[in-house]
């Protein structure tokens, strides 16, 4: 007795030109998934290793100073409705009335050994934009200050900072603590997250840095620890995160002078030698077109048929 043999698939006419329409659809599909770039990771150093800090780009040569843009929290008792501020938001690095907005939260009384939560977020719905909260623990007060389009209500904010709307050529986060020079003084970090980014590397930064502290960067550099997230594409420019935690800053004088030496700085940093794509579209954007050639093609077979 004969086994059933499948029927032969009939390739001839409407139903042939249908096959090859779907096999060219699949070439097209694994063709546009081959052209995307991998899928980047935000790898994460420091503080035991600073070797990432090293091919930081340096907008104005400063050694010690690497960033495009950043983000601080310090303890002032400086007169002056601007230096009087303890918050920052800044364009580039110089924190003036001109390239930065910012908050004044008290004096040292009001700020000193008090734990503050905080958030560094990159929102891209309904406006591009930076935005950095503190909420006092204690209080449970926020302030929010905010770089860009659709802010939130009750934020300090501009769209532009000395003409400047937020930046994209960044491909990296550097966050330094510093407890430098001042006698008595500290900073407690911890990094509770960075969330809309894949992690890998190191673990987050949870130290509390004094005076004493061996520096990450060179370990004579006392006082002064720091962690690097950085993208090996545009996983940060493309997409939406927020670097959240927790910074207790500790200082025994009138903090009138070296405001600087004990704080929380966050910057956007650019590492020239990591690949950097400043659309992040371009994948799709291919995929796209092939798809396009591959509709424009169609009906030129058709009619030849």
């Amino acid at each position: 007795m004969r086994g059933l043999r499948p029927e032969r698939e009939d390739t001839s006419g409407p139903r042939r030109r249908g096959l090859l329409q779907i096999r060219a659809a699949a070439v097209l599909v694994t063709a546009a998934v081959l052209a995307l770039p991998a899928a980047a990771t935000v790898v994460v150093s420091g503080p035991a290793d600073g070797s990432a800090y090293l091919p930081l780009h340096m907008p104005t040569g400063q050694f010690d100073e690497r960033g495009l843009s950043g983000f601080e929290f310090l303890i002032s008792s400086a007169t002056g409705p601007f230096n009087a501020g303890d918050q920052y938001l800044i364009q580039g690095e110089d924190t003036n009335e001109t390239q930065a907005i910012g908050n004044d939260l008290g004096q040292v009384a009001d700020l000193s050994g008090v734990p503050f939560d905080f958030s560094i977020r990159h929102n891209l719905v309904g406006g591009r934009n930076f935005t950095f909260s503190l909420t006092n623990t204690r209080t449970a007060q926020e302030h929010v200050l905010c770089w860009g389009k659709n802010c939130a209500a009750g934020a300090t904010s501009a769209e532009t900072l000395d003409g400047i709307p937020p930046i994209v050529d960044y491909n990296g986060i550097q966050l330094q603590v510093r407890a430098q020079q001042v006698a008595g003084s500290s900073v407690q970090v911890e990094i509770f997250g960075l969330s809309g980014v894949t992690l890998s590397g190191a673990e987050l930064f949870h130290e509390t840095v004094v005076p004493t502290s061996p520096g990450t960067i060179h370990l004579f550099d006392f006082g002064r620890r720091g962690q690097w997230f950085m993208a090996d594409a545009n996983d940060l420019t493309a997409n939406e995160w927020e670097l959240s935690g927790r910074v207790t800053l500790t200082r025994t004088d009138a903090a009138l002078t070296d405001r600087t030496k004990v704080r929380l700085a966050v910057d956007l940093v650019r590492d020239p030698g990591l690949p950097f794509v400043p659309e992040p579209s371009t994948g799709l954007l291919l995929a796209a077109g092939l798809a396009g050639l591959a509709a424009r093609q169609r009906p030129a077979r058709r009619a030849r048929g």
